[in-house]
């Protein structure tokens, strides 16, 4: 949720190298995605089937919704915008291309989803989304972020290393 991450510049999120390549944090807002893996998902899963004593048809159950549904890892976008509009998810898109960068793997349009409100101190109006990707994939994958509202500043591109 820090506005310093530059293009060129590369962050450890999740554990995963995190290379952007494209789209700037400014006064305007900022937009930062972290990556998990499929087996962190599914071991945060068992953590928490543990944790929170779920029954074993429960933890089976969400096992076999992850092997559905996160079979290509977890796509976690961070984003303020400084009206409430701007941060609404429906607004975003999301795109995986492979090691390429030419193939697409998976796109999706996000659904509407209120933000939260400007913290105690700034301005700026923030969301969090998770976007699962139900296609496994491996290697190196590209991801994009396009802002339908962003002008100028509207597509964010980085680059993973699995």
């Amino acid at each position: 949720m820090k506005h310093s991450w530059k293009p060129g510049k590369e962050k450890i999120i999740y554990g995963n190298t995190i290379f952007r390549h494209q789209g700037e944090n400014n006064n305007g807002g900022m937009l930062n995605v972290g990556y998990e893996k499929y087996s962190q998902a599914r071991a945060k899963i068992e953590k928490d089937a543990d944790s929170e004593m779920w029954t074993p048809e429960k933890k089976q159950q969400m096992l076999e919704s992850a092997d559905k549904f996160l079979a290509g890892g977890v796509i976690h976008i961070y984003l303020t915008r400084l009206t409430i509009d701007a941060a609404n998810a429906q607004w975003f898109t999301v795109i995986v291309k492979d090691s390429t960068d030419t193939n697409e793997i998976y796109r999706k349009e996000l659904k509407r989803k209120t933000p939260n409100i400007p913290s105690s101190g700034t301005d700026y109006w923030w969301n969090n989304m998770v976007t699962p990707i139900p296609v496994k994939i491996s290697g190196k994958i590209y991801i994009y972020i396009i802002d339908k509202l962003g002008q100028e500043n509207n597509k964010f591109k980085f680059e993973v290393n699995l």
